[in-house]
């Protein structure tokens, strides 16, 4: 399997699993174990990788060097902390906002913040985990493997 392969299966598997994750989360939280929960949180995990996955590179790029600039004192593990903070909330924000749409439909502002919110909050200790984990270990690999390909 070619390095361009490997890189791209990796990239998918981490959207798959983090992304069917937390939207899981997101859809038991808006609408619980009910009848409709399967096809609820398909749907959205559909969505959710249709919107993440092109612009999370982009954006993970741009926070990138953003905390690179703006924290240039930190070390390096300090830097992939902050980075992965960043990008929990940005991206949960995403997966939280079209999750809301999608299974709640576009609402009146005051209502649509409301369940945004709790939608947003429900899966954040679990993004917060993952970033953490994502940014001290795994980001350092892949650091290491796209050097090498």
């Amino acid at each position: 399997m070619s390095k361009k392969v490997q890189k791209i299966a990796i990239i998918i598997s981490f959207v798959v699993v983090v992304g069917g994750f937390l939207t899981f989360l997101m859809t038991w939280r808006n609408i619980g174990f009910s009848n409709h929960f399967l096809g609820a949180w398909l749907s959205s995990f559909a969505l959710c990788v249709l919107c993440i996955a092109p612009i999370g590179g982009v954006i993970a790029l741009a926070t990138n060097s953003l905390v690179n600039k703006v924290f240039y004192t930190l070390s390096m593990m300090q830097k992939n902390i902050v980075f992965g903070l960043i990008m929990a909330v940005i991206m949960e924000s995403i997966m939280a906002i079209v999750t809301t749409i999608n299974l709640h439909g576009f609402l009146v502002l005051n209502e649509f913040v409301a369940l945004w919110g709790a939608t947003f909050i429900s899966a954040l200790p679990a993004g917060l985990v993952i970033s953490i984990l994502m940014s001290l270990v795994i980001k350092p690999k892949l650091a290491v493997f796209w050097a090498k390909a």
